[in-house]
């Protein structure tokens, strides 16, 4: 088996490890991480759960990060191209043309949420009456309305003008400038949040360790999150790592995603919770959370509406950051194996993801009463993607390294431009990718299933 680990000198490349690593965490820092991650910590345990988690990220979600990585450097190709030079002649490619079904079907519903983010930040400067008054209807409202379908598709076509850049010029680039504004607009919402009167209920809310509340499913729940939280099984990783410098150090770049990923999501916790208390408002879940009880905490807080306008343009840029890089995996398949131009597939991809998408955004509107298997067109692109394409992507790329790469040649890539060759994640990952891995994915499908309750 060749294991070839050259570059074509035509290929683009991130400019500095810092970009990779700004990229990377874009990707993994989602709308999932704003709101979901704070509210299922809060619900199962607090700080009990927490643990769990950081346990779970350790030896689930690295070990996982860390063979994409490998893949996608060694090969310098996007998923479908890694597989093919890795495995020649063997039918592995497979594993990777999932991973290009798994982030479009993603991004088919994705820039509908991202447009009620960018939506709201303007309904919040422009409409915040309305908004505030009932926010629940105005959020059904808005949802259902032809200025969310403007927005998704602004939001569409807003992350391939900034792929039409390149890897460097474009992803790079704007993740630079668009994380710090991220982390920024971040910690303004925490000082606001942590120092209403009461917010510490919030605080206790998040943070206390109460391992009576923490169940098997709350287990299984930070055992799907530390998967999904670090965009594993989307071909992302893989992709991404395919524009890495041979001398690009993987160790530290790894420990960066998987601190930052990590306390973005623990920041947004602060920056929602304390004022969600403080308010008497009730913790929601999901979207009914962000867009329906956080306006109406938003109302009652001095400053509420630039607080709100700001709230939501973190959202947007936490959407537009993860769009970056689906979008991308699709496009590199298009570059690397149809050798075609970059302008040509962005296009195409376009006019593909609008067709799987428009339904998505109308399943708030004239398609709400459409089922499928008794889930609406967007909850079902959901389930698709996140139940079933991804952990079973990322299940067979972890049998890829430990059956056909080799454990051994991935270690040897990971430490290949390292300073660190003694960390922690070096020793425990040839033991967590062959034994702990494997089984914790399939934990994740079988509690997808609801075998294990709820």
């Amino acid at each position: 088996m060749s294991k070839s680990t050259s570059h074509s000198p035509s290929r683009e490349s991130f400019a500095s490890q810092f970009g990779l690593v700004m990229a990377a965490v874009g990707s993994a820092v989602g709308l999932g991480n704003i709101w979901r991650f704070s509210y299922i910590l809060g619900v199962n345990g607090g700080g009990a759960f927490l643990l769990v988690y950081v346990l779970c990220v350790l030896l689930v979600g690295t070990p996982i990060l860390i063979s994409e990585l490998t893949l996608g450097r060694a090969s310098g190709l996007g998923v479908v191209g890694a597989f093919r030079k890795l495995a020649p002649g063997r039918s592995w490619v497979f594993v990777g043309a999932i991973g290009v079904i798994a982030s479009t079907v993603i991004m088919a519903y994705y820039p509908v949420v991202a447009g009620w983010s960018l939506g709201y930040v303007f309904e919040s400067i422009f409409n915040w009456t309305a908004v505030t008054a009932d926010s629940a209807v105005a959020f059904t409202a808005f949802s259902a309305g032809w200025k969310a379908f403007l927005f998704s598709a602004a939001a569409l076509v807003l992350t391939a003008v900034i792929l039409i850049g390149g890897v460097s010029s474009g992803i790079e680039r704007w993740n630079k400038i668009l994380m710090p504004l991220l982390g920024a607009i971040l910690l303004v919402l925490t000082l606001r949040s942590v120092t209403l009167p009461g917010a510490f209920e919030g605080v206790r809310f998040l943070f206390y360790p109460d391992f009576s509340k923490l169940s098997i499913t709350g287990v299984l729940d930070a055992l799907g999150h530390s998967f999904y939280s670090l965009s594993l099984g989307m071909g992302i990783m893989i992709t991404y790592a395919s524009y890495m410098k041979k001398d690009a150090n993987l160790v530290s770049a790894t420990i960066s995603i998987i601190t930052m990923d990590t306390s973005i999501a623990l920041l947004a916790g602060l920056a929602i919770f304390p004022a969600v208390f403080a308010l008497g408002f009730d913790p929601g879940q999901g979207a009914g959370l962000a867009f329906i009880t956080l306006p109406g905490a938003f109302a009652m807080m001095p400053l509420g509406q630039i607080f709100s306008a700001l709230f939501f343009l973190l959202l947007f840029i936490a959407a537009l950051t993860s769009m970056m890089s689906l979008m991308q995996v699709p496009l590199t398949f298009l570059e690397d194996e149809l050798n075609m131009p970059k302008k040509k597939g962005l296009l195409i991809i376009t006019v593909v993801i609008a067709a799987l998408g428009t339904p998505a955004a109308l399943s708030f509107g004239p398609l709400a009463d459409f089922k499928i298997l008794g889930l609406d067109y967007f909850s079902l692109l959901d389930k698709t993607a996140n139940d079933i394409l991804l952990p079973i992507t990322g299940l067979l790329g972890a049998l890829f390294v430990i059956f056909s790469f080799g454990v051994a040649t991935s270690k040897k890539e990971f430490l290949e431009g390292s300073k660190n060759p003694n960390a922690f994640l070096v020793k425990i990952y040839p033991f967590s990718i062959k034994f702990i891995a494997p089984v914790a994915i399939v934990l994740i499908l079988l509690n997808a299933t609801g075998i294990f309750g709820r």
